[in-house]
C-alpha cells in the first residue's frame, strides 16, 4: 500500500514554498501562499508571523494591524510577535509605544543587534539622544560589521548638534563601502553636508561624495547633495552646473497614470529655486503630474534644453513652484515666458512672487491693524560690522529658510562672532521682537492661503525663540496636542477678530494661489509676522491617533486646492 501525505504535510509544503517567494523578494506570491495556509488553519502562527512581517512595511496598516494581533493571539510573548507589533508601532508613528516593545524584546533576546538599532532610532525620533546611543552601541557591540546602526548612530550625533563627531562618522560608514548602506546612503550623504557645513570640513565631505560616485553610486541624490555642498562653499556656478544638468538627464518627470487635461498638471520648477512643496498638497489620487525643472538662462539650450513643448501639452493647466523671489536667478521671468509659451492657465503664476520677498513685507503688508511687519534692511558683512548693536536683531542670508543660518545679536560680541564665521555676502538685518507668551513659552502659528482663503496648518509651542515644529517635539507634551487641536478648530477664535482680519487681508494683499504665514501674537494681541510666501511647507505626517484634529483639518487643505485647480483648468477663477 502507497502511503498518501495528510493534509499537514500538503500544508507544510505550501508553507514552504510561500517561505521561498518570500525569500527571493515575490511578495505578492509569498503573500498569497501565507493567506492560502491561514485560510486553511487560521492559527497558523508562522503562517500569520511572515504574513505580519510583509504586511508592517506595506501601504494597508490597517490589516497590518489585524494580522500583528492575529499573530499576539496565538503568541503573545514571543519576541518575534512583540518585534512585529514593535515595527507597526514606528509605521504608525507611536514611537513611545515601539520603544516600551523593543525594550520587551530587548530583555528576553538581548543578543539582536537589530532590535538594539531600531530602539535606537526610535529614541532617538524622542530626542532622546543618549539613550538613542546607548542602544547603538549596544548593537554594535553585539555585531561590530552592523553598518546600518553605525549610520544611524552617526545621524544621532548630528542631531545631537555634535557635528564634528558627525562629520568623523558619517566618513567613516561611506568610507566603509557596506553595500547594506544602500538605502540609507541618500540620507547619510544629505546628513554628512550638512555636518561638514557646520563643522568647516567641507572638502573632506566632498572628497567622500566624489568617491561614492567614482565607486558607481552616480544617482541623482549623490550629485544633489554635491551640489547643496557647492551651495554651503559658495560656490554657485559649480552647483548651478550639476542642476542644469539633472534638470537635462531628467527630462519630463511624470507621475500618473493619463488622465482627463483639468486632472492633468504641468508643475514647473527651475534648477536652484526655492520651491513650493508639493508633496502632500497635489494629490496623486486626483492629479497626474508632468514635473519639468526649467535650465538656468545662461544655459545655451535654455530653457527646456531637449524637452519639446509638445510633450506637456495634454495638461489642462500649470503649476508654477518657483516659490523665493530671493532664490530668482531670472528664472521668473523665464519661467513667466514658459508659461505663456505653454499656453495654459497658470497657477501662482511666476509674476506674482516677485513681491513675496522678506525685504518687501513691510510695504506690502505695514499698514495692516493689528499686524507687525517688521523690517528687513539688506546689508553687507562690512555695514554690519560698524553696526551698533543696541538691541536685539536677526540677521540671516535673503531666501533662507529653516532656520539653519538665522542668529540672533544681542551684543557687539556676538557680531562679531558671527562675522568671525565669514556669513554670506548679501544679509539680511531684522529687529527682534520678544514675542513669548505670558505662560514664559514661545508659540509660531502657521495658515496656509489657498486662494487667498485662510487655512490653519499648525502651531509649536516651545522653550526657545528659534522655534520650529520638529524642535518642538509637539508630539511629547499632551498640552501642547490639546492646544494646537484648538487652535485648529477655532483659529479665528484663538486670533481674536482684529488679528484674525489682519491675517485675511494678508493672504488678500500676498494674492497668491498658493502660500501661507508663519507668524506669533503678541502679549497685546497683535500679529507678528515672521514669513509670508508660496515655500511654506504643507504636510500630514502626524499619526492620526495622536494628532486628530491634523487629521480633520489639513486635508481641507488639499480639497481646496484640488478645487482650485480644476476651477482654473475649466476657465474660473476659484
Amino acid at each position: 500500500m502507497t502511503d498518501v501525505p495528510g493534509p499537514g504535510a500538503d500544508l507544510a509544503e505550501r508553507m514552504r514554498e510561500a517561505v521561498a517567494q518570500h525569500v527571493a523578494g515575490r511578495l505578492v506570491e509569498a503573500q498569497a501562499g501565507y493567506r492560502a495556509v491561514l485560510a486553511e488553519r487560521p492559527s497558523h502562527a508562522e503562517a500569520l508571523s511572515m504574513l505580519a512581517l510583509i504586511l508592517t512595511d506595506g501601504p494597508d496598516l490597517n490589516e497590518a494591524e489585524v494580522i500583528v494581533q492575529r499573530l499576539l493571539a496565538v503568541r503573545p510573548e514571543d519576541g518575534a510577535s512583540l518585534l512585529c507589533l514593535a515595527r507597526l508601532r514606528v509605521r504608525q508613528g507611536d514611537d513611545a509605544a515601539a520603544i516600551e516593545l523593543f525594550q520587551r524584546v530587548a530583555a528576553r533576546q538581548p543578543n539582536l543587534a537589530p532590535v538594539q538599532n531600531e530602539l535606537g532610532v526610535s529614541l532617538n525620533r524622542l530626542g532622546q539622544r543618549d539613550e538613542a546611543l546607548t542602544a547603538l552601541d549596544r548593537a554594535l557591540a553585539i555585531d561590530p560589521a552592523y553598518a546600518v546602526a553605525r549610520g544611524n548612530r552617526a545621524m544621532v550625533l548630528f542631531d545631537a548638534g555634535r557635528f564634528d563627531a558627525a562629520t568623523e562618522a558619517l566618513l567613516a560608514v561611506l568610507a566603509n563601502g557596506d553595500p547594506g548602506l544602500a538605502e540609507m546612503r541618500a540620507s547619510l550623504i544629505g546628513t554628512l553636508v550638512k555636518a561638514a557645513a557646520k563643522a568647516r570640513r567641507l572638502s573632506e565631505a566632498e572628497a567622500a561624495i566624489r568617491a561614492q560616485i567614482a565607486a558607481g553610486n552616480a544617482d541623482t541624490d549623490s550629485f544633489e547633495q554635491l551640489a547643496r555642498l557647492f551651495d554651503f562653499a559658495r560656490r554657485p556656478q559649480e552647483a548651478l552646473a550639476i542642476r542644469n544638468e539633472l534638470s537635462r538627464r531628467a527630462g519630463v518627470q511624470r507621475k500618473g497614470p493619463a488622465r482627463a487635461p483639468r486632472d492633468t498638471i504641468a508643475v514647473v520648477g527651475a534648477v536652484g529655486a526655492g520651491h513650493v512643496p508639493t508633496r502632500y498638497l497635489l494629490d496623486p489620487e486626483v492629479f497626474t503630474t508632468l514635473f519639468v525643472g526649467l535650465l538656468s538662462p545662461e544655459q545655451p539650450d535654455a530653457p527646456l534644453g531637449s524637452i519639446e513643448v509638445s510633450s506637456l501639452a495634454e495638461a489642462g493647466v500649470i503649476f508654477s513652484t518657483l516659490g523665493d523671489a530671493h532664490r530668482d536667478w531670472g528664472q521668473l521671468a523665464e519661467a513667466e515666458a514658459f508659461c505663456a509659451r505653454l499656453g495654459k492657465p497658470v497657477v501662482n503664476p511666476p509674476a506674482s512672487i516677485r513681491k513675496t520677498g522678506r525685504d518687501a513685507a513691510p510695504a506690502l503688508f505695514g499698514d495692516i491693524p493689528g499686524l507687525i511687519a517688521p523690517s528687513a534692511t539688506p546689508i553687507t558683512p562690512k555695514a554690519l560690522a560698524a553696526l551698533s548693536i543696541d538691541a536685539p536683531v536677526l540677521v540671516r542670508p535673503p531666501g533662507d529658510h529653516g532656520g539653519e543660518n538665522l542668529v540672533k545679536l544681542t551684543t557687539a560680541n556676538d557680531r562679531d562672532a558671527y562675522l568671525a564665521a565669514d556669513p554670506e555676502v548679501s544679509l539680511l538685518l531684522t529687529p527682534f521682537h520678544d514675542f513669548r507668551s505670558p505662560d514664559g513659552a514661545w508659540r509660531k502659528y502657521r495658515l496656509i492661503f489657498v486662494d487667498r482663503q485662510v487655512f490653519p496648518f499648525h502651531l509649536a509651542i516651545g522653550e526657545d525663540w528659534l522655534l520650529h515644529y520638529w524642535r518642538a517635539e509637539m508630539a511629547k507634551s499632551d498640552w501642547k496636542k490639546a492646544e494646537e487641536e484648538r487652535f485648529l478648530d477655532d483659529w479665528r477664535g484663538v486670533f481674536g477678530p482684529t488679528a484674525a482680519a489682519a491675517l485675511e487681508e494678508t493672504a488678500r494683499r500676498l494674492d497668491l494661489d498658493y502660500g501661507g504665514v508663519d507668524c506669533a501674537l503678541m502679549p497685546d494681541g497683535q500679529v507678528l509676522l515672521f514669513e509670508a510666501n508660496a515655500t511654506i511647507l504643507l504636510h500630514l505626517d502626524e499619526p492620526a491617533k495622536d494628532f486628530p484634529g491634523k487629521h480633520r483639518h489639513v486635508p481641507k487643505i488639499r480639497e481646496a486646492f484640488t478645487r482650485l485647480i480644476h476651477a482654473r483648468a475649466d476657465g474660473r477663477q476659484g
